[in-house]
């Protein structure tokens, strides 16, 4: 089935499910404004839209997108969303609070942003029961078509499910001219696709969860054009921009269709994750998303090589509460998700200490990995970071002691298995972590 036949479409699948796409369109197209008026039409009856951005987009798009609505006919207004801390918005529960007191009623709103502003419209008309369509300004991440909102809420970063958008439109020339930090986020947040489904595997093999090839192999031929020309990134190509805007948002049709974040989020989006609560925590900056995705998925991807190594496994039992000297007033909320975890790492040591288990693991689990050395090169290549030094907390480059203790303790605030439980049951996450950032993150 070609991409763009799943929009708006069902099946049948291979994984035993009946998949249905409720994103009807994706549009990228010089004239992909203009098409909005016509795609609302089919959406709605109604006449009332909102358009909401942030104080950059508005500028970018949303003033341009609320005169085209006003000029066929419908009632636009326009919501702002003000920044916070002097910091962009942030997709928490405090905004949502906000847009839910001060965003007036409409029959369908317009997010115009990328991923702070989709999250919170996403969540926004989900709360509302309204339809929503998302005006994509840069191809920084793949949340776009996900009916998933990552969200801070009670300061845990967690995923709430929502609603999809009816489409996602897209101009070129505002994806390619974006500032090229945004789009080098899209690109590590998308390679990060490899590890993630490496991890939704390892679940599948260890637990018997539920497991969709076809969402795995959504991206196979839109791949290529970005992982092995990365060039086309860094010199703004169009065909390297079409290709890293269509992977972004298909990645997020498939969390869409499997109704989980899993084939596009694993242990790489655990880190970034734990560095996002604790800057909100210590109520500092954090970098951007894909930047730490990206970083992330080198390591994670060299954690698995490692992993893969070991022929005569030796598990330890798993640590049975979290550091609150690391967490902090945050300790309460991580231990309730680390509790959900234990009984499943107790399980995957019983599992994988069956004869023959552990090859049959590893010979699963390796044929969805991409080299780390690759993804280091695609992102080094596009100008993408690609050393922890790269990523910024409080405004300052990470410091290596720290990232180290990020890292080892970033299993435990979700309650999903990935490489970095197996990794902590092998001793390696304690014992080699600062070795393999030296040689993978310098």
């Amino acid at each position: 089935m070609e991409l763009k036949q799943l929009l708006g479409s069902s099946f049948d699948c291979e994984c035993g499910r009946h998949h249905v796409v409720s994103i009807e369109d994706v549009i990228y197209h010089r004239d992909a404004f203009e098409s909005i008026p016509a795609l609302i039409r089919k959406i709605t009856a109604g006449q009332r839209c909102l358009v909401i951005a942030d104080t950059r987009t508005y500028l970018i798009a949303g003033v341009e997108i609320a005169g085209i609505l006003k000029a066929s006919g419908f009632t636009a207004e326009c919501f702002v969303v003000p920044d916070s801390d002097g910091e962009s918005p942030a997709a928490d529960d405090k905004t949502r609070d906000l847009l839910l007191a001060k965003a007036c009623p409409a029959d369908l709103y317009v997010a115009v942003g990328s991923g702070v502003i989709n999250d919170l419209v996403k969540w926004l008309a989900h709360l509302r029961q309204k339809p929503y369509i998302a005006a994509a300004t840069a191809a920084s991440m793949n949340g776009y078509g996900s009916a998933n909102v990552a969200a801070t809420v009670a300061g845990l970063k967690t995923l709430i499910q929502a609603t999809p958008p009816r489409a996602v439109i897209a101009r070129p020339d505002i994806i390619i001219n974006a500032p090229s930090e945004l789009s080098c986020a899209g690109l590590g947040d998308v390679l990060a696709k490899p590890v993630s489904g490496a991890d939704w595997k390892l679940n599948q093999f260890l637990f018997e969860d539920y497991y969709c090839q076809f969402s795995v192999d959504l991206l196979k031929n839109l791949e290529p054009v970005y992982l092995d020309n990365p060039q086309k990134i860094r010199d703004r190509e169009e065909q390297g921009f079409e290709a890293l805007f269509m992977a972004l948002f298909y990645s997020s049709v498939a969390m869409t269709v499997t109704g989980t974040s899993a084939p596009a989020s694993g242990a790489e989006h655990l880190i970034s994750h734990t560095l996002d609560i604790l800057a909100g925590r210590d109520r500092v900056s954090h970098d951007l998303h894909g930047r730490q995705v990206g970083v992330c998925s080198i390591l994670m991807a060299a954690l698995y090589e490692r992993v893969m190594t070991i022929d005569r496994p030796v598990f330890r039992k798993p640590l049975q509460w979290v550091d609150e000297t690391f967490w902090g007033e945050l300790t309460a909320v991580v231990k309730s998700e680390y509790q959900k975890k234990l009984p499943r790492m107790n399980q995957a040591v019983e599992i994988l200490t069956r004869p023959d288990t552990w090859n049959a693991l590893r010979s699963h689990v390796a044929a969805h990995l991409i080299p780390a050395w690759k993804l280091k090169q695609c992102l080094e290549t596009a100008g993408a970071g690609h050393r922890y030094e790269d990523i910024r907390f409080n405004q300052m480059p990470l410091a290596s002691d720290f990232f180290v203790s990020v890292v080892r303790h970033a299993n435990q605030m979700r309650s999903r298995f990935t490489i970095l439980d197996l990794a902590s049951m092998l001793g390696i996450l304690e014992e080699e972590t600062e070795t393999l950032i030296d040689t993978w993150l310098t």
